[in-house]
């Protein structure tokens, strides 16, 4: 039997408790333009967290290549997780195409996605795609070992009690909610001490926070890996040290601007490879993708051109 019987089907993964409450009428329209384009599709509702991840695992090995991400950024990382950890195929065979309807769209904005419905569905019918780096995070949780890929930005420190928090309050962080978050936190949270290893040097210090990206968007918009290229095969690494309360509120407008580096307080790096160990009693957390997944000692290494996306 041809294990490729399906590869010229579509397999649409799409996320209900993304972005709109109006479902039924996402779904439609979903389903309209790729009836109207002629393209061949299979509709599946996620049920639960990770749940895209082992069905597109599970659909790759019966034969299926093209998968779509109706979703906002942390479905796109569940379909990424899933291409990353089968074996089957080499992943570059396997297309992600995204139709971004979550309230964050960060990996759709660095890549000049459209948020419009119809402009998305005839991007893939065009089906032209680009090649990016993935980077895997070997981490820690409960004092265990775990790994998982992105295809964003991680962050660490601020950047990731920032997203517990958000969790705790089941709040769906776009550029407004996150941006009051990032304010409304800042006074709830304490530096933490750190050594940051890459390109053979070592930082210790007390960060603010630690972001390592492959694209330069999270958080709804903010811009914290301004010199993020996606396909270069190096990270891009922020390192914000000793900053103070005042001086984040002042200088918040950088969040936007693209001008974070250009802060005294903050370095900018290129690297292959990151750790991240922590010299605190408390492990430093750490989010994927907009997704807390565990905390120190974290390494991060970089896997070039992996995945291939439909692109503008």
């Amino acid at each position: 039997m041809d294990i490729y019987k399906n590869k010229d089907i579509w397999f649409c993964v799409f996320n209900p408790t993304a972005g709109t409450n109006d479902i039924e009428k996402v779904r439609d329209k979903i389903e309209f333009e790729l009836d109207k384009h002629n393209i061949e599709f299979e509709f599946y509702f996620t049920k639960y967290k990770g749940d895209a991840t082992n069905e597109v695992v599970d659909k790759i090995m019966e034969g299926y290549t093209k998968f779509i991400a109706a979703g906002g950024d942390g479905t796109v990382h569940e379909v990424v997780n899933a291409i990353f950890l089968q074996d089957f195929i080499s992943t570059d065979q396997i297309t992600l195409a995204a139709i971004p309807t979550g309230t964050g769209n960060d990996w759709a904005k660095y890549h000049n996605l459209s948020m419009d419905i119809s402009k998305s569905v005839s991007l893939i019918k065009r089906g032209k795609t680009d090649l990016q780096d993935v980077g895997i995070a070997h981490y820690h949780k409960n004092k265990k070992q775990k790994d998982e890929y992105f295809n964003n930005v991680a962050g660490m420190a601020y950047d990731a009690f920032v997203v517990k928090k958000l969790e705790q309050r089941k709040s769906k962080p776009n550029k407004f909610i996150y941006i009051f978050s990032v304010l409304s936190y800042l006074f709830q949270y304490k530096l933490q001490q750190a050594k940051v290893k890459l390109n053979d040097k070592e930082f210790e210090d007390k960060f603010y926070t630690i972001n390592v990206g492959i694209c330069k968007y999270s958080g709804g918009g903010m811009s914290l890996v301004p010199h993020a290229i996606h396909n270069d095969g190096r990270f891009a690494v922020t390192l914000a040290g000793k900053i103070s309360k005042l001086d984040v509120l002042l200088n918040t407008y950088r969040f936007y601007n693209e001008t974070i580096t250009l802060h005294p307080k903050i370095d900018a790096y290129h690297s292959r490879s990151i750790e991240v160990e922590s010299n605190d009693k408390h492990p430093i957390l750490l989010e994927l993708d907009g997704e807390l997944v565990g905390e120190t000692p974290v390494k991060f290494d970089i896997i070039e051109k992996g995945l291939r996306f439909i692109c503008e």
